[in-house]
């Protein structure tokens, strides 16, 4: 009599998830091409690289897309070198129809990742299957992701399959699978350091390898001298707010980072951080991995605390960057699933239901209604509340995981 209920449960889910795809995610990509939004800075990026050029100089990539007479400003490229080697076989292709191929490409990595976080955490009872398939339903980040062209699932699909493959006791293939995600996306580098922690050498030593020979392999794409930009002055100018000359403000809605708090508090330019934001925003990062670092000392030998674990190493990702856009969020995707799992169980204790409850709510929300609510006449406080939110619920998830998760 149970059996049907959670299949009913991921039908429904599944359905939903489609739903939110096509609609209206897939109609604006299909119906209005002409934006292709975070999409194109790869796609120029390869376009400038593939003639000998520097994927890093943001005039480079313009002078590319005013030529194509499709765009007349793109976003500055700030990934590893390597990630352009993956995105290669775009540069035959025309913008709008890479634009959509990567559109569904995206969409198969979000399954892949749903699949490998399932096979992985299958253990830990029946109820895994069914919060996952909700949680992807409910998640406005998904078609978000897919919209603005991010590359958040594909990192994050390769990230989950190598801390499941390390849990097999197979570090060397996990390592790798995790170095080729830190050459995507830098920040699953926290992920490195939670092995290193741990003193899980195999896999550490295999990320580290795989980055290197990756970081090799894109040479012919993207020469030394390029490659040495990004790791002296794109990467460090991180820390800043300076993402390769990106015009975007850190204090534009929507940004969920623990330095865009302290810029609210002590704003700076609109793309750079004050000193004292900078400061503040620095030490805020060195208590938090500290502190990590204390709860997390050992490694459990329970499944549910580690994967708790991972889940908050998941949301640190997010709260220590300058910018942490709604896309971002699917990170903390694990330290959701493994909450709902943990509060299940009774390893959560009941006092978590309503924080827990209104984290995930919030998580979820759309954040173009959250807009609307901000967009709405109030007292400084309720606006304030109404921005931050979207961040006092990634505290509430960290916190969430650190307590299962911290060593006893």
């Amino acid at each position: 009599m149970r059996r049907p209920l959670p299949l009913m449960i991921v039908l429904f889910a599944v359905l939903w998830h489609a739903w939110s795809v096509l609609a209206p995610a897939w109609v604006t990509v299909s119906e209005k091409p002409g934006n292709t939004r975070d999409f194109a800075s790869f796609y120029y990026a390869v376009q400038v690289a593939s003639d000998g050029g520097d994927p890093y100089d943001r005039a480079s990539l313009e002078a590319v897309a005013s030529a194509s007479g499709k765009d007349r400003s793109v976003h500055p490229y700030f990934y590893p070198p390597p990630f352009l080697l993956a995105m290669s076989w775009v540069e035959s292709l025309d913008l709008r129809v890479a634009y959509k191929l990567w559109f569904w490409l995206d969409e198969l990595a979000l399954i892949a990742a749903a699949l490998i976080l399932w096979r992985w955490w299958r253990p830990l009872g029946p109820m895994v299957g069914p919060v996952i398939a909700v949680s992807i339903a409910l998640l406005t980040a998904a078609p978000n992701n897919h919209l603005m062209g991010q590359m958040n699932f594909p990192a994050l699909a390769l990230a989950l399959g190598g801390l499941w493959l390390e849990e097999e006791d197979r570090p060397w293939v996990g390592g790798a699978l995790m170095g080729a995600a830190c050459m995507w996306k830098m920040s699953p580098a926290l992920l490195v350091a939670w092995w290193l922690l741990h003193r899980r050498w195999r896999p550490v030593g295999a990320a580290c390898l795989c980055a290197v020979l990756l970081t090799v392999a894109a040479l012919p794409l993207v020469g030394w001298e390029h490659q040495w930009r990004f790791y002296t002055e794109v990467l460090p100018a991180f820390s800043t707010g300076d993402y390769n000359g990106l015009t975007v403000s850190i204090g534009l809605f929507g940004n969920h980072s623990l330095p865009n708090l302290w810029h609210q508090v002590f704003p700076g330019t609109g793309e750079a951080l004050s000193a004292s934001a900078r400061t503040l925003s620095s030490l805020g990062t060195l208590g938090l991995l500290g502190l990590l670092g204390v709860l997390f000392k050992h490694r459990p030998e329970d499944r549910l605390a580690r994967v708790c674990q991972v889940g908050a190493v998941g949301v640190a990702m997010l709260l220590i960057p300058v910018y942490t856009y709604e896309h971002h969020l699917v990170w903390a995707w694990p330290a959701a699933v493994a909450l709902v799992v943990a509060f299940g169980t009774g390893r959560l204790p009941r006092g978590w239901a309503v924080p827990l409850g209104f984290a995930l709510t919030v998580w979820c929300f759309s954040l173009a209604n959250l807009k609307q609510l901000w967009t709405l006449q109030g007292s400084p406080l309720v606006l304030g509340s109404v921005q931050e939110i979207k961040f006092v619920a990634l505290l509430i998830l960290l916190s969430g995981c650190a307590w299962v998760g911290r060593w006893r």
